[in-house]
C-alpha cells in the first residue's frame, strides 16, 4: 500500500495561493522517514522529553522575528540548516510528492479568498492523479498496490469529507477512483512525522508560487510524479497564461 499525505498552505488573509500538497510513500517507508525526523530532533533538541512538531513557518521566521519554543533555542543559521535537512531527507528517500497550487483570482475572479473552494478543487485533481499513479505502477508490476489519503486535521474535515465520500461513489469530473482503499482519514499533523513533511512540502510549493522563493521548491522538485518526462504530481493553476514554470511548461508540451 502507498499511503499519501496532504497538508494545506495559503490559508490565511495575506496568501494570493492555496497550496495543497504532500508526500506518498510505500508503507515500509514510514518508519524510516520518522527515524529521520527523530534522529534530527535529537540532535538540534537533545533535551526535549515529548516529541517536537517540527513545522516548516516555524523554521523561516527572519532575522529579528518572533521564533516560538523550542525553536527559539536555535540562531536564524541553526534554524535554516535544520530546515534543509528536512528537504533533504525528502530529497533522499524513496518518496513522490504531489501537488497542487491555485491561485485565489483563478478560482474566484471577483476577490477574496475562497478556501474552502480552493481545497475541494485541489483535493479532488490530487485524489485522481494518486489514483492515477497508483494505476501505473500495477500495470508496471506483478503486485498490486492500494492507496490510502492522510490529511492533516483542518477546519476544512467535514467538507472534504462529504466530497470524498462522493467522488468515492460516483468518481471524480476525470473518471472512477479505482485504487483508493478507503475513504481518506484525516490525523493531527502534532502525531504523525509523516504530515510534519508533508507541510514543508506545502511550504516549499506555497514559496515558490506565492513569494518566488525557488531554494525549497528546487531542493525537492525532481520528487514530483512523472512518467515518460511529463510531471504529473504538480498543478498549477493561474490567471498568468504565460507562466514557463515546471507544472506549466509540462502541460504546454502534452497539448
Amino acid at each position: 500500500m502507498y499511503i499519501l499525505y496532504l497538508d494545506e498552505s495559503g490559508n490565511h488573509g495575506e496568501a494570493s495561493y492555496f497550496v495543497l500538497a504532500g508526500l506518498a510513500v510505500f508503507e515500509r517507508e514510514t518508519y524510516w522517514f520518522s527515524q529521520d525526523l527523530e534522529a534530527l530532533q535529537t540532535e538540534y533538541f537533545p533535551e526535549a522529553q515529548e516529541p517536537v512538531h517540527f513545522h516548516a513557518s516555524r523554521l523561516n521566521v527572519r532575522r529579528g522575528g518572533q521564533v516560538e519554543e523550542p525553536w527559539g533555542q536555535l540562531t536564524q543559521d541553526q534554524r535554516q540548516a535544520l530546515k534543509r535537512r528536512v528537504y533533504e531527507v525528502i530529497h533522499q528517500r524513496h518518496g513522490v510528492l504531489f501537488g497542487y497550487a491555485v491561485e485565489y483570482r483563478y478560482v474566484n475572479i471577483h476577490g477574496g479568498r475562497d478556501y474552502a473552494r480552493a481545497y475541494a478543487i485541489a483535493f479532488e485533481d490530487l485524489a485522481q492523479r494518486f489514483d492515477y499513479f497508483l494505476s501505473r505502477l500495477n500495470r508496471q508490476s506483478n503486485e498490486e498496490q492500494r492507496g490510502l489519503i492522510v490529511l492533516a486535521r483542518s477546519e476544512y474535515e467535514k467538507p472534504i469529507s462529504l466530497l470524498s465520500r462522493r467522488l468515492r461513489r460516483h468518481g471524480t469530473r476525470w473518471g472512477q477512483l479505482r485504487n483508493l482503499a478507503d475513504v481518506p482519514l484525516f490525523a493531527p499533523a502534532t502525531d504523525t512525522r509523516m504530515l510534519q513533511y508533508a507541510d514543508f512540502c506545502a511550504n516549499a510549493i506555497y514559496g515558490r508560487y506565492n513569494s518566488k522563493l525557488t531554494g525549497d521548491f528546487d531542493l525537492i522538485a525532481h520528487k514530483f510524479d512523472r512518467d515518460d518526462g511529463r510531471i504529473h504530481g504538480l498543478v498549477h493553476l493561474s490567471t498568468d497564461s504565460s507562466c514557463m514554470c515546471l507544472s506549466c511548461f509540462s502541460r504546454q508540451g502534452r497539448q
